[in-house]
C-alpha cells in the first residue's frame, strides 16, 4: 500500500507536491485549489491485479486535463470515478457539464480532455483500467466516457457497494491482499453495470450482454451445483437464449464455468496466504465437487499437477 499526505509540508510546497503526485499517480494535469492556503489532500495507492485502486481525500479544487497532457502518455489508460463522500462536476472535451454524487460513477478517458471540479472535504475512489483491458470488456468503451451511472439500476448498486468496501481496506499501513481474481470480478461487475446502461451500448448489445452474463456466472463460481437455468432466471432469459449467447462467442456455459473455476484454483495455490489449505479444500471451495475431476481438469489445462503447479510459486518449498 503505497500512501501520501500535504499534510506536514510547508505550505509553499504542498501545490507542487499535489501536482506532481497527481500527474505520476493517476495522469498527467493540472491541479488548481480553490484556497491554495489551506489546501490539503492525501492518497493511497494499491495494485489490484491488471488494475490500480487510488483512494483521493482533497480539500476544493479545480483538474484540468488538457491536449498537452494527453500528448505526454504513451498509452493512455482510462479511470472509472466512484465518489464516497461528496460530490464533483465534470465534463468530457469541453462538452457539457455532468454533477456526479456520492453512489453514482463515472469513467474517464486520459485521451480525451477533461476537467473535474470538487468542494471541500471530497472522497473519490478512482480505479485506474489499461487500455486493453477495458476495450476487451466493454463494446463500445468511448460511449461510456463521461456517463453518470445511477445508483438506481441494481447492476450499478452493486458496484457502488462493492467499491464502497474496497474503500474500507485501504488505509496508511494495511496489509491488503487482492488476487487477480479479485479483480476479474471487479471488472466482471463494471461490465455488468455499463451493459445495463442503453447509452453505453452500440447498435448491437451482444459482447456487452455476454460479459455481463460472464460475470454473474463469475460471482457464483462457488456455488457447485450452479448450472445454466441459475444464470438465465437471474438475467431474466431463456436457458436456451443463455446458451446461444455464450457459444457466439466460442465458449459454452460449461467450458467457461471450468475454466474460470480453474484459474481461481490456480490463483489461490500460488496465493502465500492459502498455503495451509490442502489443495482438495481449495477444489472445493471453488466450486468443484470431486477430487478427482478436478485433478484432471488442471493437468489438462496447465500441463502438470495441483501440487507441481503449487511447489512452482516464489517462495513455496
Amino acid at each position: 500500500m503505497q500512501a501520501w499526505s500535504t499534510r506536514g509540508l510547508p505550505a509553499s510546497r504542498k501545490l507542487a507536491y499535489w501536482n506532481a503526485l497527481s500527474s505520476e499517480s493517476i495522469a498527467a494535469m493540472e491541479v488548481t485549489p480553490r484556497d491554495a492556503r489551506a489546501f490539503e489532500g492525501e492518497m493511497l495507492r494499491e495494485a489490484v491485479g491488471p488494475l490500480t485502486v487510488i483512494d483521493v481525500r482533497s480539500a476544493a479544487v479545480r483538474l484540468a486535463h488538457t491536449r498537452a497532457h494527453v500528448r505526454r502518455l504513451d498509452l493512455p489508460s482510462y479511470i472509472l470515478l466512484a465518489p464516497l463522500q461528496g460530490r464533483m462536476q465534470l465534463s468530457v472535451d469541453d462538452g457539457e457539464t455532468v454533477d456526479v454524487e456520492t453512489g453514482e460513477l463515472c469513467l474517464l478517458d486520459h485521451a480525451r480532455t477533461y476537467q473535474v471540479e470538487h468542494g471541500d472535504g471530497m472522497r473519490t475512489l478512482c480505479v485506474d483500467i489499461p487500455r486493453a483491458t477495458l476495450d476487451s470488456l466493454l463494446p463500445a468503451p468511448h460511449r461510456a466516457v463521461g456517463v453518470r451511472l445511477s445508483p438506481r439500476r441494481g447492476a450499478v448498486r452493486l458496484l457502488t457497494g462493492l467499491l464502497r468496501e474496497l474503500g474500507s481496506e485501504l488505509h496508511p499501513g494495511a496489509l491488503a491482499s487482492f488476487t487477480p481474481s479479485f479483480a476479474q470480478g471487479l471488472l466482471g461487475f463494471i461490465a455488468e453495470a455499463y451493459a445495463a446502461e442503453p447509452d453505453c451500448l452500440p447498435e448491437t448489445a451482444q459482447v456487452a450482454r455476454v460479459a455481463a452474463l460472464r460475470a454473474r456466472i463469475d460471482a457464483q463460481l462457488t456455488v457447485p451445483d450452479l448450472a445454466p437455468q441459475h444464470i438465465a432466471h437471474d438475467a431474466g432469459i431463456s436457458e436456451r437464449r443463455l446458451r446461444a449467447l455464450l457459444a457466439a462467442e466460442g465458449e459454452g456455459f460449461a467450458a467457461y464455468l471450468l475454466r474460470r473455476r480453474l484459474e481461481r484454483c490456480a490463483d489461490w495455490l500460488r496465493d502465500p496466504q492459502w498455503r495451509a489449505v490442502n489443495i482438495t479444500q481449495i477444489a472445493f471451495r471453488a466450486g468443484f465437487n470431486n477430487a478427482t475431476h478436478f485433478g484432471h481438469a488442471f493437468r489438462r489445462c496447465y500441463g502438470m499437477t495441483p501440487r507441481d503447479w503449487r511447489r512452482m510459486a516464489p517462495g513455496s518449498r
